[in-house]
């Protein structure tokens, strides 16, 4: 009894059978042999199942653990099917207090959670609802979603991404992953397998983007975090230094000031320039950005040249 929780976890093994309990190596097993669809229960103050009610409930530093994927919390309540099925015996966990999912290198947390197992989705609600990768984050107000299948992250209330000197805004925002290295997701594997990176995200609504290149505000963004390219529709207003440009559509590059204005057809391209001898030189603090980086020399004096066409 010198560790409880290793104790609990062979004991919720056992109850729940062929979910859990070891059986011989199968395709998707790690070379150990151990099944990766295996699923975990560990708490350090104690697991309590209810055979009737084919419920676990795990209190104190909780966690449940399937592959890669692993849930935190204060409490996990885990709801299984019992025996006989033959579809995944746990069926969804619900998660509340101080909750962590953490899938390969990016990590939700929330105040409460819900996973749905048979459609792959999760569901992070409450306060300090955030997604951190290596390389950036996202913050939302009132929810996160997160669809394994599908590749895909939804954040809804006051979304804030933020990479580097980078900062995007938006009422709510769709981001998609892909493979860390930038190649295609396998089209036979389902879910998101491996490490992974954002490949772009879509903002709607009081979208606002800033860069040490310069921000523009409009209805709708998309734009690419790995090149910086954007495209901005809907009431565009881009400020770089003391140049001004209003259009329909705008085509940006984060990094590189390159810029493309596109009327539309539904409006003329307002260009609006000040002449003065400090106009080309890029604005180091464009507006307001309290999570992304300062910009320094080097960040701000990036090249021009025109950005990769956005997926």
């Amino acid at each position: 009894m010198k560790h409880p929780a290793r104790w609990l976890c062979i004991v919720v093994a056992l109850a729940m059978g062929p979910a859990v309990a070891q059986k011989p190596a199968q395709p998707g097993a790690d070379d150990k042999g151990a099944d990766k669809n295996q699923i975990q229960i560990t708490a350090d103050q104690g697991i309590e199942w209810d055979k009737n009610s084919q419920v676990y409930i795990a209190r104190g530093n909780a966690r449940v653990t399937r592959g890669e994927r692993s849930i935190f919390a204060d409490r996990i309540t885990a709801y299984h099917r019992g025996q006989g099925t033959s579809r995944s015996d746990i069926y969804r966990v619900d998660a509340e207090g101080s909750v962590r999912i953490a899938d390969g290198d990016n990590v939700m947390t929330g105040e409460r959670g819900v996973y749905d197992n048979d459609n792959k989705v999760a569901r992070l609600t409450g306060r300090n609802l955030s997604m951190t990768s290596p390389d950036s984050k996202m913050t939302a107000r009132d929810s996160f979603e997160y669809w394994d299948d599908k590749r895909m992250a939804v954040a809804r209330g006051n979304v804030v991404v933020v990479r580097g000197s980078e900062e995007m805004r938006a009422d709510h925002a769709v981001a998609y992953f892909e493979p860390k290295d930038g190649s295609q997701p396998d089209p036979k594997t389902r879910g998101s397998s491996g490490k992974q990176r954002v490949a772009r995200i879509e903002a709607f609504g009081s979208v606002y983007i800033a860069s040490c290149q310069g921000y523009a505000h409009a209805d709708k963004g998309l734009y690419d975090p790995n090149t910086g390219t954007a495209v901005l529709t809907g009431n565009v207003r881009l400020t770089r230094g003391r140049e001004q440009v209003n259009g329909d559509t705008v085509e940006m590059n984060t990094r590189t000031g390159y810029t493309r204005i596109i009327s539309g057809g539904t409006g003329r391209v307002q260009a609006t320039i000040e002449p003065n001898k400090d106009a080309s030189t890029p604005d180091t603090k464009p507006t307001d950005r309290p999570g992304a980086a300062p910009c320094d020399d080097k960040t701000a004096s990036s090249p021009e040249g025109k950005p990769k066409q956005p997926r």
